[in-house]
């Protein structure tokens, strides 16, 4: 069957709340794209229109997958932009009537009846992962049978909303080809500037799946359950992007990089054997680090890691389940400076149980850690999350979910005035911790080349538009 995959149509602007100023932050569907080559794996055409990166209407859009002749269209939707994918599904249903719209992803996966019955022009939800699952509906799709055998979707029976059992999670990653790169427009990606280092960047998922508990996190895609490939596989596509795309640095999604002690330790070894001319970054917790499988990175290329710290009160950290130390987070982030690894640090301002005295303490501690790099999100309690649940326990909350993004302040706790003053205590953070001479004569000192310094001049861009 012709299978079109679609990351519908969103600015920059509208996913970070603020304008990047043309600095970075396009990233590329890598969901899709493992699913469109597991399609393709198997013999059907795969397309994927990744309306971000094209910078589409909704109506060049629809006449694309027109033009593609598609009889699957699959939607990908976050929380953040199930809007967009619901005007993509209805501008799509008019173009092209007779196509089987299929919508998977977090928010969907999340509420697939709701998903169904909130729009007339979605046929379909993939739940969870979605590659077994898009092969099975091509095949039940192309021979006509019914759905009731396909797992893990939900659909339009009749007048009713029929919702199937689960399945399993992929257990061998390996045996998942790579993601279709050839089917993106790679180079229209580009990550933020504090986020790479040598261009062109190739970003990777090494593991699926996180067992950890915070509040914050929904697991509705890759569940809890921790899976890894095998370093070899991954080697054998860092080759790969190295040869086909002339990759210079890979950027690892992996939820929690450092799971697997032997594991990191093993990739690493096959990086420095194979004598790799890459770089590269991760993210994990600050409880899955020590001294010496940091300098084993370093030695394989990891220049940058970012690490969720929250916040700056153990109280707060434990209201979110986070299951780390003030002593921890220290510990991390020394280990990281003396491995001569940078440390990107993330903080969440506005949690609950939080006002902005509390809000002080996580703005002296990223001063006091003083990482490479620091960003102050806005807690966001995002649906299927414990924290969604308890939310009116702790503030009011919007259901407007087109302003979920992290950067917009769609809760409020109860130790805030208002909205304005979870931006104004951010503003301060930024400012607070980018406008310091011990900061700026760091940054300075770093800079070894005309994309060194560019770098920095985008990022100091994008600080300016967040303080």
């Amino acid at each position: 069957m012709n299978v079109v995959l679609v990351f519908p149509p969103i600015t920059v602007e509208e996913r970070y709340g603020k304008s990047m100023k043309n600095v970075g932050g396009i990233l590329p569907p890598l969901g899709l794209a493992y699913i469109a080559s597991f399609l393709e794996a198997h013999d059907h055409s795969v397309n994927i229109i990744d309306g971000q990166a094209s910078m589409m209407s909704m109506d060049q859009l629809a006449e694309q997958v027109s033009r593609m002749k598609a009889d699957i269209v699959g939607l990908s939707a976050l929380t953040p932009t199930i809007y967009r994918a619901n005007q993509a599904a209805t501008a799509i249903r008019k173009t092209c009537p007779e196509v089987k719209i299929v919508m998977g992803g977090h928010h969907p996966s999340l509420f697939p009846r709701e998903t169904i019955a909130g729009n007339p022009d979605v046929d379909i939800v993939c739940i969870g992962e979605g590659e077994h699952t898009m092969l099975e509906l091509t095949r039940v799709l192309e021979s006509s049978e019914g759905l009731s055998e396909v797992r893990a979707i939900a659909f339009r029976n009749g007048n009713e909303i029929t919702q199937n059992p689960p399945r399993e999670f992929i257990k061998d990653l390996d045996s998942l080809p790579f993601p279709a790169r050839h089917l993106l427009p790679i180079k229209a990606y580009r990550p933020l500037p504090n986020q790479w280092k040598r261009f062109p960047v190739v970003h990777m998922i090494a593991s699926r799946g996180c067992p950890y508990r915070c509040t914050y996190c929904s697991k509705s895609v890759f569940g809890r359950i921790y899976r890894a490939r095998s370093p070899q596989n991954v080697i054998e596509e860092i080759k790969l992007v190295m040869r086909k795309y002339g990759a210079k640095e890979v950027e690892f999604w992996d939820d929690t990089f450092t799971m697997n002690r032997s594991w990191v330790h093993a990739l690493c070894d096959l990086m420095i054997k194979e004598g790799l001319d890459i770089v590269w970054t991760c993210e994990t917790r600050v409880d899955k680090v020590d001294l010496d499988i940091l300098r084993t990175m370093k030695k394989a290329g990891c220049w940058k890691i970012g690490y969720g710290i929250e916040s700056g009160c153990q109280d707060l950290l434990d209201i979110i389940k986070k299951d780390i130390t003030l002593e921890q987070i220290r510990n991390a982030v020394m280990w990281t400076k003396s491995a001569e690894i940078e440390a990107g640090l993330s903080f969440m301002l506005a949690l609950p149980g939080e006002n902005p005295e509390d809000a002080l303490k996580t703005i002296r501690l990223a001063v006091e850690l003083d990482p490479e790099y620091a960003q102050f999100c806005i807690t966001t309690p995002y649906p299927g999350t414990e924290l969604y649940s308890q939310a009116q326990r702790y503030g009011n909350l919007s259901c407007n979910f087109s302003g979920f993004t992290i950067w917009n302040p769609v809760f409020v706790p109860h130790g805030y005035e208002d909205a304005k003053k979870i931006l104004e205590v951010q503003k301060r953070a930024f400012r607070a911790f980018y406008c310091r001479p011990r900061y700026f004569l760091k940054r300075i000192s770093k800079i070894r080349s005309l994309t060194d310094l560019r770098r920095n001049l985008d990022g100091l861009k994008v600080v300016l538009s967040f303080s």
